[in-house]
Order: C-alpha cells, then sequence, then structure tokens
C-alpha cells in the first residue's frame, strides 16, 4: 500500500471509509460550508465536512485530502477533516435544493492568448519547447453560493462516466469540478496513470482524431513523457490509443500501468508526475520557467494535483481542471490546450470556449 508518515492515529476516525451511509442534514449543510470531496467509484463518493487541519503529511488512518495549488508552493497542502462519510452521490443529491443560478461569465482574453499562441509558436520553431499549455478563465462576480454549490453537486451526481467530482472549500473561496484525468492510481501493486491529450468536440467523426498528425503529435508527446517517468519503476503495460468521448468533448486516451514491489510515497509519485505535457510543457523540466510567461493570469488550483489517500493505504490523484475556483470576491473557470508544431490559433480558441461551456454545463452554472 501507499506509505504514508509516521504513525499519527486517531481512533475517531477509524472505519471503513468505502462503505456507503448517509450524513444527516445537519451535517449535510456543514459539508456545504466546509468540506471536501472525491468520486471515489461512480456510485461512491467520499465526502468530509468541518473544519480541516492543515498537514505538511497524510495523516495515517484518517482519509486525507490533497490540495495544493499548481505550482506546489502550499507548506502544508493536505487536509484532515474531523468527521466524513462515504456516500451515494444519488442520495447525497436527493437531500440538496436546485436552484436556478443568474451567474453572468466573462469571456476570457482571446488577445492574451493570441499573444501566448505566438510566443510558443516561435519557442516551437527554434527548437526551445515541443510543446506548452497555456490555460485561460473566464470570471464571474461573486463567491460560489451555498445554493449554487447544492445545484453543482447535484450536477455532478449525473455526469457520464469518466468524470471523477472533486473539490473542497470553506467560508473563504474553494474549487468544484469533475476531471477526466487520472495523474495516478497507486492500489499497492500497480502504478496506474494515462496520457489524455489531443481534443475535439464529441460530434467528430473518429477518424478525424485518430488520423490527424497534429492531436496524435500532440498525444505523444505526452504518452513518452509519461513512459519516461515510470520506467525507473518497473515494466510498463500500455494500453491501445483510443478516441474517449465524454459529455460533449472527445479525447485520445492510453493507459499505463507498472508494477512496482516496494511502497510508494503519494508526494513522490506526485513530484515524479506533475506537470505532464497535457497541462504543463514538453520538455517538462521548463514548465516553472515558461507556464507563468503563457498563462492570462496565475492558475491557483487549475491544472494543480488533487488526491486523496485513505486510510487502507489505497492512493488517487486527479489532474484538477474542469472545475471553478472561487474565493470572496470571484469564481472563475478555467481551461488549457496543448500547442504543438501545427496548432492554429483559431481552432485552438474555438477548443479553449468548447472546454469552458463543457465545464460551466457540468456543474450547471
Amino acid at each position: 500500500m501507499m506509505s504514508t508518515a509516521a504513525a499519527d492515529p486517531d481512533p475517531a476516525l477509524q472505519a471503513d471509509w468505502l462503505h456507503r451511509s448517509m450524513p444527516s442534514q445537519a451535517q449535510i449543510r456543514e459539508f456545504l460550508q466546509s468540506g471536501a470531496l472525491f468520486a471515489w467509484s461512480e456510485d461512491r463518493w467520499i465526502i468530509a465536512w468541518g473544519t480541516p487541519e492543515k498537514r505538511t503529511r497524510p495523516c495515517p488512518g484518517r482519509p486525507s485530502f490533497y490540495a495544493p495549488d499548481f505550482f506546489l508552493t502550499d507548506p502544508a497542502p493536505w487536509r484532515v477533516y474531523p468527521q466524513g462519510a462515504a456516500v451515494s452521490p444519488d442520495g447525497l443529491a436527493h437531500h440538496l435544493a436546485e436552484e436556478e443560478t443568474a451567474r453572468v461569465w466573462e469571456k476570457f482574453d482571446e488577445a492574451s492568448f493570441a499573444s501566448a499562441f505566438s510566443i510558443v509558436q516561435s519557442a516551437l520553431q527554434h527548437g526551445e519547447l515541443r510543446k506548452a499549455v497555456p490555460a485561460v478563465f473566464e470570471h464571474s462576480a461573486g463567491p460560489l453560493t451555498i445554493p449554487e454549490r447544492e445545484r453543482a453537486l447535484r450536477a455532478l451526481a449525473n455526469l457520464p462516466s469518466g468524470l471523477v467530482p472533486y473539490g473542497c472549500w470553506n467560508q473563504h473561496g474553494g474549487l468544484l469540478g469533475a476531471s477526466p484525468e487520472l495523474l495516478f492510481e497507486d492500489d499497492g501493486v500497480e502504478v496506474h496513470t494515462m496520457a489524455v491529450a489531443g481534443t475535439a468536440g464529441a460530434d467528430t467523426a473518429p477518424d478525424a482524431i485518430l488520423e490527424n498528425p497534429k492531436e496524435l503529435s500532440e498525444h505523444r508527446v505526452v504518452l513518452d513523457d509519461l513512459a519516461t517517468q515510470l520506467t525507473p519503476l518497473g515494466r510498463i503495460i500500455r494500453g491501445a490509443t483510443r478516441l474517449w468521448r465524454i459529455g460533449i468533448l472527445s479525447h485520445l486516451r492510453t493507459d499505463l500501468r507498472v508494477a512496482h514491489s516496494s511502497a510508494l510515497e503519494f508526494d513522490d509519485l506526485v513530484g515524479r508526475l506533475h506537470p505532464t505535457p497535457a497541462v504543463g510543457t514538453a520538455p517538462r523540466e521548463l514548465w516553472r520557467s515558461w507556464i507563468p510567461q503563457l498563462d492570462s493570469e496565475p492558475r491557483g488550483h487549475f491544472a494543480a494535483p488533487f488526491g486523496l489517500l485513505l486510510p487502507g493505504g489505497q492512493a488517487r490523484c486527479l489532474v484538477a481542471i474542469r472545475h471553478v475556483q472561487w474565493n470572496d470576491k470571484d469564481t472563475r473557470c478555467g481551461a488549457g490546450c496543448g500547442l504543438v508544431t501545427g496548432s492554429d490559433l483559431i481552432r485552438e480558441t474555438a477548443e479553449l470556449r468548447l472546454k469552458l461551456a463543457a465545464t460551466r454545463g457540468n456543474l450547471g452554472l
């Protein structure tokens, strides 16, 4: 199983975290005010609530949520909550109100993205980069209110297979969404990850993606990078590259698995895999210098790792995309697109609009 820090047991939460139960209405209200969510399976969400303890390391014996920023600057990225449960998403949704939302979203800055596109194309031509992923953001005034969180959670409970709901929040801000991209899963025997790169509308003919040189090139960069990072752990089993339809989007996806004989630290896997070129750069070691130059604004939690370590040692970590994040004054929705040689500005701009619309639609916003 996943290795953790030195024992810090707390018998108050020694429970089977995959056995479903339903919190009381008062506990659900507390969850909506300060809580966390990770969808462990389609019919089982792990939720937690109350004021969390922020830690530098996970707490053995208790579900530990991992929620750093994209640049991993938070010295205490782990959150351990005083209460939690495994719930049925349908059962939880039944206890949530559904109110209409009147949010108005400002379009992302297309001029800023065009500038980033030009910078990346120049770097590609000069051999400085093989791929880069600028991020853009739409904004809406005010925080995500509790009624809006209820509406969003109800929407997340009805998403198609392949999207994994996740998030954490308190009275000052948070993030909530559903990611299609697994950074890693470790069951104590194998590490599983996936290359997800190359995007089109779900109505696009399969051959238009599977035989598109630009999309295949973008996907190959991510796939080769992940294989390089995993090779030191053991022999890699690579699945077939396939078209993956999720809602209104289609992606190229290739799964990778590697067996390991010794315990792996959660933080070490994050350090090895984050950020993949699906959200960062290739070569990957240049991401810290290039991403701030290309993004329209700081990412915050966008494309950061978001994970959960259960008391039994099972660990999963998502790439935190397809979400909204908010503070006391503002809610924003982010998206990124992979730029390689052969990318077209008009097409990439349209892809960003499609991803942003998909994210807002997934959340009923």
